[in-house]
């Protein structure tokens, strides 16, 4: 799949429907939390975040418009200065293993195209240049798909389950 081939844009209510009917987990527990979260209050919370939050949903399409792959982020604002978190990227079952291939020639997965997009719009918010995620210790393929990206730093988090993944933002996605 070439990157013209994914459409990514911001979440809209329009797009609530689609985004009810889509599946993320194959059974893992993980996996589970993240597809209720986006069928229930994670894109309604987006929806109408306040401004100071700067949230985004962004959802990336094929070109018949079925989801392929959903990210959010926002400003963690318990932390100076306003540093930028991604809350989720969640990847759709049957596009699992897809690869996109960028103008340059590299191919990335889905999750990886998706961050990229939400690090160039922290780019374009003026966000702060260090950023985070929050993983399930056991989701092998999104601590695999931090270091990619360049989120190695491992953080303990308040949940014992989680660790918290930093690193800059990259100049170039």
């Amino acid at each position: 799949m070439r990157s013209d081939e994914v459409l990514i844009r911001a979440l809209t209510a329009a797009g609530l429907p689609a985004l009810a009917a889509f599946r993320c987990s194959y059974g893992e527990p993980f996996e589970d939390v993240v597809e209720q979260q986006i069928e229930d209050a994670l894109p309604l919370r987006y929806l109408a975040s306040p401004p100071c939050f700067d949230g985004r949903m962004l959802i990336g399409t094929d070109r018949i418009g079925e989801i392929l792959v959903v990210g959010a982020h926002h400003i963690e604002p318990t932390l100076v200065p306003d540093v930028g978190y991604t809350e989720v990227i969640a990847v759709a079952s049957g596009a699992r293993g897809t690869l996109v291939q960028l103008p340059q020639g590299r191919e990335v997965s889905l999750g990886e195209l998706m961050l990229y997009a939400i690090f160039k719009q922290m780019h374009a918010l003026n966000r702060h240049p260090r950023t985070f995620v929050r993983v399930d210790r056991r989701n092998r393929r999104s601590l695999a798909l931090c270091d990619r990206v360049g989120l190695s730093e491992d953080r303990p988090d308040r949940d014992a389950s989680l660790v918290q993944r930093w690193g800059e933002l990259p100049r170039h996605g």
